[in-house]
């Protein structure tokens, strides 16, 4: 436990004991201990629990058993599990293991069993630096960086993981996300505000919930130790807020603008929550019904037309995608624009519309091939979105000035806007 300044209470930090890692089939393919060693039949226990779930993303992320808590999340097809012994703060936990699931996506290009079985000794070797006794420890990626060099053709040949030679400059370093003699010939940086929106739409095309995410993602290639200072023009539309440790907090509770000496690379500067009720800037009209051996799908996306919402640039990427019942066969449907195709194992329509604009809204009309004498859901399968909004944020979110206020260069800085699809879900009828 760390005890808190000024009281005589104490808070509890995270400690996992072990973490094992398993497949979609419910193999334990890695696992690493620190205090205690768990039986690995707690993988079978925690394996009962998935198969009692609807689907792999709706297991209960934490699970109180006799002995252990068991939490975990799940990227990729892997299940990231960290056994613990006693309490401890559970969000905690998970961002410990989305830091883990974002190192091991950083350095292997992705997260997969193929990938985490050719990077073993590396994954090994992060552990060790990311954790100490089971407490978090290091766990910043740049830092991390610095300590175990990401994977090279010749360590994959040897099978070893490069250790980095630039530790000692991290020790010398006033802060620990930085190390010291940075030097670029072209000093730059750059800013993605990155919007996801959460929608649930009912058939009649009401809005029954919708959140917006957003996140700033930066790359930054400056030398020296610059001390950033950003601000933005409207950040009133930001509700909760939480930032990378480099970020002063002081300063944004003073003024809203953002203080800090930035991390050497990428790396992510805040993620917040914004309220947003208004519509989508697009609708979709899906009607699918069942008859007997056939089924009928009707599909409509359109762009709404004017207000604040208003995608300049179009929105582009649309994907509609539909589970269908078990006993669908095959699809005969034809699109007035992009392409469709229909998986007969996974029961999954995928139309990829492409980009809409304010022209004609592009449709997916025709009938469903379904087996005779078999019995159909008593409710309509849901439409899942997927869509790109490019330069422009829901919110309004947007950065104004970015300067480096103790440095002699002026660097060039980029920024751009975008928002996405996140669990965008629309209702049939």
């Amino acid at each position: 436990s760390v005890r808190i300044p000024g009281t005589g209470n104490t808070t509890p930090i995270v400690m996992i004991h072990t973490l094992f890692i398993l497949n979609s089939a419910g193999e334990i393919i890695f696992e690493r201990h620190w205090r205690s060693q768990a039986p690995r039949s707690v993988g079978d226990d925690f394996w009962t629990h998935v198969q009692r779930a609807p689907s792999f993303s709706d297991v209960v992320p934490v699970i109180s058993t006799s002995k252990y808590y068991l939490i975990h999340i799940y990227r990729g097809g892997l299940f990231f599990l960290a056994v613990l012994h006693g309490e401890a703060p559970a969000a905690m936990t998970i961002e410990l293991l989305e830091r883990i699931a974002n190192l091991f996506n950083d350095y292997f290009g992705g997260i997969s069993e193929e990938l985490l079985k050719d990077n073993f000794v590396i994954a090994y070797e992060l552990l060790e630096e990311l954790c100490d006794s089971g407490f978090p420890v290091t766990t910043e990626p740049t830092v991390l960086k610095d300590l175990v060099a990401p994977p090279s053709i010749v360590g994959k040949l040897l099978g070893q993981a490069s250790l980095s030679t630039t530790a000692a400059s991290l020790e010398n370093s006033p802060v620990p996300w930085r190390k010291r003699g940075v030097k670029y010939t072209n000093n730059e940086i750059f800013f993605d505000t990155v919007e996801e929106l959460d929608c649930i739409v009912d058939a009649n095309g009401g809005l029954l919930s919708s959140e917006l995410y957003g996140r700033v993602e930066a790359n930054c290639r400056l030398s020296g130790m610059p001390d950033v200072l950003l601000t933005f023009t409207n950040p009133a539309v930001i509700d909760d807020i939480s930032f990378h440790p480099c970020v002063r907090c002081a300063r944004y509770e003073q003024d809203r603008s953002l203080s800090f000496v930035p991390p050497d690379g990428t790396f992510e500067l805040l993620r917040y929550r914004s309220d947003y009720n208004t519509p989508a800037p697009f609708y979709v009209t899906p009607k699918i019904s069942f008859h007997k051996d056939h089924g009928r799908v009707n599909i409509i996306v359109g762009q709404r037309g004017g207000g604040v919402n208003f995608p300049e640039k179009g929105i582009v990427d649309v994907k509609c995608i539909v589970i269908l019942p078990e006993n669908t066969t095959a699809a005969r449907l034809e699109p007035s624009q992009g392409t469709y195709a229909f998986d007969p194992v996974k029961k999954e329509l995928r139309w990829d519309v492409g980009k809409i604009g304010k022209e004609k809204a592009p449709s997916l009309q025709g009938q469903l091939v379904c087996q005779s004498g078999t019995e159909f859901p008593d409710t309509t399968p849901s439409v899942m979105v997927k869509f790109k909004v490019p330069m422009q944020t829901l919110s309004g979110l947007k950065i104004d000035t970015v300067g480096v206020v103790n440095e002699k260069y002026k660097p060039f800085k980029g920024m751009r806007q975008m928002t996405q699809a996140g669990l965008f879900e629309v209702r049939t009828c």
